[in-house]
């Protein structure tokens, strides 16, 4: 069956900043069940939707790691000398796209960081 790619989301659109180092438990849950509900509207599944062996019926792992890295952190890298880098980056949210397969099961995560 054929992969596709959904999203952007327009809901994703406009969301505030949320710091998960500085914000409220309920507001991050309340985040990661936005994202959660845009994907049910989108018909997403989880991967073992079709098998009935769910892996994560609610992309609660995925979820909450997309919601935390929305908040800028650190990562290392090196450059094309070899030189070590550290930049600070952070998931836009409203970029989110995932690529399906034919039963709309998630296969990959797509997104822009700043």
């Amino acid at each position: 069956m054929p992969r596709r790619i959904l999203g952007p989301f327009p809901a994703l659109s406009g969301l505030a900043p949320l710091d998960v180092n500085t914000a409220d438990d309920l507001d991050i849950l309340e985040r990661m069940d936005l994202v959660n509900e845009v994907l049910a509207t989108a018909g997403c599944n989880c991967n073992g939707h079709a098998a009935g062996s769910h892996r994560d019926e609610y992309f609660g792992g995925d979820l909450s790691e997309l919601v935390s890295r929305c908040t800028a952190h650190d990562i290392n890298s090196r450059d094309s000398d070899g030189a070590a880098l550290t930049e600070s980056v952070a998931i836009k949210l409203e970029t989110l796209r995932v690529e399906v397969d034919g039963n709309n099961e998630v296969m990959a995560w797509i997104y822009e960081e700043a």
